[in-house]
Formats: C-alpha cells, structure tokens, sequence
C-alpha cells in the first residue's frame, strides 16, 4: 500500500499570474515529500501547461473565474484533478501534433498538451455540469530502469 505524504487544495482566479505562482507553490510543497526530482519537475510542467491553456483559451468573458486544484502525493504517484468552468475542453482528445513539421514550418505552440500526455502515466477528464474535470496521475518514484518505466506505462489504466 503506497504510502501517503500529503495533499493540499488551491482555488486561484483565471489569471497567468497566479496560475504561474499556483505551480511554483505546489513545487515547493512537494519539495517537502521524498519524491523524485523528475517528478517534481513533472508536477510544476503539467500545472504550467494546463493552468495557461485554461487561463488563455478557456474563457469567453472577462468576468472573475475559479481554478481549483487539488494534489494528494503519495510514494507512487502524484495525483492531480483540475476544476474550472470554462468552455468545455477534453485534453485527452486532441491529437498529437506533428513535431517535425510543425517546427520545420515554423508552426508555434501546440505542444503543451503533448507534453503533458507524455509525462503523465494517466490524464484524465470528465464534464460535470458546466465544468471540466482534468485529472493527472505522474509517477512519484525514481523508475529502477528504462525497461520498468516502459512496463509501467504499458499497464497504466
């Protein structure tokens, strides 16, 4: 049974500034667990990227929004559910960008999402009501081997 190190929650408004300090607050309180670096840089990288992407398209109107964020980091994974009440957007369905192209292209952005995908072993959502649901599952011990962290991402669910 995997060991519990802590959880905290956050609620920020729909604003860059602090959805950048959000991710850097939750990057100094997971310094405080005995978790692996990669995946403290993981933790901070999916915040950055899903927070903005909400902030940035999410939201039709200039009115004040909530963004709340709920992480539970235990000695297998860290868990992260997202929650705002933007336009609905499922991360999990948009397609993988064609890097070589759209670098070749000069084709900026798009990336993001891709990143998350790949360093999460499961990402998440579902719309309840008028809001969307976002949740991230990254690995928060040191995999032994490559060949384990192939194996695992395998027979994530």
């Amino acid at each position: 049974m995997p060991q519990l190190y802590g959880e905290h929650s956050w609620q920020i408004p729909n604003q860059l500034g602090p959805a950048t300090a959000l991710a850097r607050n939750a990057l100094a309180w997971a310094n405080d667990f005995p978790i692996a670096d990669q995946a403290k840089y993981s933790l901070r990288l999916a915040l950055e990227e899903i927070l903005s992407n909400t902030v940035n398209y999410g939201y039709t109107d200039q009115a004040d929004h909530r963004i709340s964020v709920w992480i539970s980091i235990d000695s297998e994974l860290i868990r992260i559910e997202l929650v705002d009440d933007a336009r609905p957007f499922d991360p999990t369905r948009q397609p993988k960008p064609d890097i070589a192209y759209n670098v070749q292209m000069g084709i900026p952005g798009g990336f993001g999402i891709e990143l998350v995908r790949r360093i999460c072993r499961h990402m998440g959502y579902r719309r309840e009501e008028d809001r969307n649901c976002i949740t991230l599952h990254i690995e928060s011990a040191e995999p032994e081997s490559e060949s384990e962290l192939a194996a695992t991402k395998e027979h994530s669910p």
